[in-house]
């Protein structure tokens, strides 16, 4: 057996969904993909799958066992040595969590695990993440994710928009960046709290959209939010070409910004259907972008016969 699971893209409720915002999620089509072998090395998402399976089902369980003898296939989140910021460690979890489980889907479980799982490994950096990234691996599709104590998921129908992925031509590290929001916060609360409630309040009409216009209006009013927390906190959560693309972007109906923690990797334009999309794709190269083949993935993690 294999199982796969799809990397992911905020599109909107960057640091707010820590909170207990609304983030706007989509699964995209990028898949990690886990067999049964002996890894020479495991990286840290999977030793905490293998320890959570163990606390849960005891050492040696068959779901422990697996788990230590489990390879997963990432490269589709690299293009070349480059990592894409798209999620691999969220799927490569959910695809470990879905093979040692075994021959049944049950995506509440495999939420559970994989979401401790990730947690763990992801606080030993200081950053133990909202949890958006595992949802999105593992239901696919464009999904509303509340944060916080009370997390939910509501899966959401994707409106008939262009969607316009591309490399901003910088790497970020997302602890990094929100351990700089979280000091820049504790220094300036009241006007980086005003940028996270914009930020909020942006991203729940994003979810709340049910047509393509609605979309990119709210799209637009996060980006500019992204903007507002960028300026109270000092960081630099909007790289040079997504600033210097966003105005043609928007002269064609679009709007353009950054995805995830922001500071580079990977950002969106997102247009009518009746936009030209080859002079927006030639917008963002212009401006140092490149652009990346990457579609919503509506099915979420899976499994399936190797032969298949």
């Amino acid at each position: 057996m294999i199982a796969t699971a799809p990397g992911k893209l905020i599109l909107t409720g960057e640091y707010a969904v820590l909170d207990g915002a609304t983030a706007l999620v989509i699964a995209v089509n990028r898949r990690a993909i886990a067999t049964a072998g002996k890894p020479a090395e495991q990286s840290a998402f999977l030793v905490a799958v293998a320890e959570e399976m163990a606390t849960r089902f005891g050492a040696d369980s068959p779901p422990a066992l697996a788990a230590r003898e489990t390879v997963v296939d990432s490269a589709a989140f690299y293009r070349g040595a480059h990592k894409l910021g798209l999620g691999s460690s969220a799927a490569v979890t959910v695809a470990a969590t879905a093979l040692a489980l075994g021959t049944t889907i049950d995506r509440e479980t495999i939420r559970e695990i994989a979401a401790a799982a990730h947690a763990g490994a992801q606080g030993a950096r200081g950053a133990r993440g909202s949890g958006a990234d595992i949802a999105a691996a593992i239901y696919g599709g464009a999904i509303a994710f509340t944060g916080g104590a009370g997390a939910s998921v509501a899966r959401l129908r994707w409106p008939a928009v262009t969607l316009l992925a591309c490399g901003c031509g910088a790497s970020a590290d997302t602890a990094s960046l929100v351990a700089q929001v979280v000091a820049a916060r504790a220094a300036h609360p009241a006007e980086v709290g005003a940028a996270l409630t914009a930020i909020a309040e942006a991203s729940r009409s994003a979810a709340d959209a049910t047509d393509g216009a609605a979309l990119i209006a709210a799209l637009a009013r996060a980006a500019e939010a992204t903007d507002q927390l960028a300026r109270a906190t000092g960081v630099a959560l909007v790289p040079d070409s997504i600033t210097r693309a966003r105005a043609a972007i928007s002269a064609l109906g679009g709007a353009l910004k950054t995805t995830g923690a922001g500071g580079g990797d990977v950002a969106v334009a997102v247009l009518p259907i009746t936009a030209d999309a080859t002079i927006a794709t030639q917008t963002l190269i212009e401006a140092g972008c490149t652009p990346l083949e990457l579609t919503v993935d509506d099915a979420g993690v899976d499994l399936r016969s190797a032969a298949q």
